[in-house]
């Protein structure tokens, strides 16, 4: 690996649909891919947390990456989520995302063990040094159990050269503030969610890793430029629309929601894999009477036609 990319704007991370009898759908996720990519993302995430990567097999989150790399065909970067609780699952899925040509690496520190700073440095350096691909680390509390710390961000970024940028999913702005204090000008720091876009940007993040482009591209896209340019009333009229979808996603178990909500805005992917149970008949009305009552639809549909910013 050569000069550490700048990952920024709006990535997006998919969901994995399932057929009825609950394979992977490769051919619903392409036309996934193809049309975030139409709807202005910067980069695709496979296998993230959204796209049920605890539930999956080393082999079909293979073939998602070849997928998603076929069917990006160079347009956008695309990233593979490696997270596992075995670390040598971890490193054959960094080595199958580089022979599937993905141009990066997302990753947890290792999940439900909730190592120390020392084994979370550990692990890290080991991702580092199975792939020549860059790498994302990934910080989330609530699904691990443990927080990394500015400081340990910046240790790794300094010791790891494959380091290029974080997903940080915390949802404490505090901690996003001192997290782009300590690593400025180093590492591109993309908040978790789009609800926090104007906020992470005003304290100077380079973008998000967001959930609800893929069902709300052009929405999520034209939010995004505009708390980018500081267009306050554009951002004003277009937020309501972003946090009206996050509380369809919080009715249930959070991906079980991501997934409801595009099948009620007609964008089909199944059902969610055990652990979690899809959303009943009531948690799906929740979901439709909310978009109806902020109006999400007509906020897409003004958001279609917008010249799309690349960045």
């Amino acid at each position: 690996m050569t000069a550490r990319p700048s990952w920024q704007g709006v990535q997006s991370v998919l969901v994995t649909p399932f057929r009825a009898d609950g394979v992977v759908d490769l051919d619903r996720f392409e036309v996934l891919v193809d049309a975030n990519i139409a709807h202005g993302a910067s980069a695709v995430i496979a296998c993230g947390s959204t796209g049920e990567f605890y539930a999956m097999t080393v082999a079909e989150r293979t073939a998602l990456y070849r997928a998603a790399v076929r069917t990006a065909a160079g347009r956008v970067p695309v990233i593979a989520g490696v997270a596992d609780l075995r670390t040598d699952v971890v490193l054959d899925l960094c080595r199958a995302a580089e022979a599937s040509g993905c141009d990066g690496l997302m990753a947890l520190p290792p999940i439900y063990a909730m190592p120390g700073e020392a084994e979370i440095e550990h692990h890290y350096a080991l991702i580092g040094a199975a792939s020549g691909l860059p790498l994302m680390l990934y910080n989330s509390p609530r699904r691990v159990g443990v927080s990394m710390s500015p400081e340990l961000v910046a240790r790794l970024a300094a010791k790891i050269p494959a380091v290029c940028a974080i997903k940080d999913s915390s949802g404490d702005i505090l901690h996003l503030m001192e997290l782009v204090r300590a690593i400025r000008g180093r590492l591109s720091v993309l908040v978790g969610y789009e609800t926090l876009i104007r906020p992470a940007l005003a304290c100077g993040a380079q973008g998000v890793v967001g959930m609800a482009h893929q069902m709300a591209g052009g929405l999520v896209r034209a939010y995004f430029d505009a708390c980018a340019s500081a267009d306050s009333a554009e951002a004003d009229r277009l937020e309501p629309g972003i946090f009206a979808l996050y509380r369809c996603f919080r009715l249930g178990s959070y991906y079980a929601g991501i997934k409801a909500a595009m099948n009620v805005l007609g964008l089909s992917v199944g059902e969610p894999r055990p652990p979690l149970l899809p959303y009943d008949r009531q948690q799906y009305a929740a979901v439709e009477a909310i978009l109806q009552d902020v109006g999400v639809r007509a906020l897409i549909a003004s958001a279609a036609d917008r010249p799309l910013v690349t960045r």
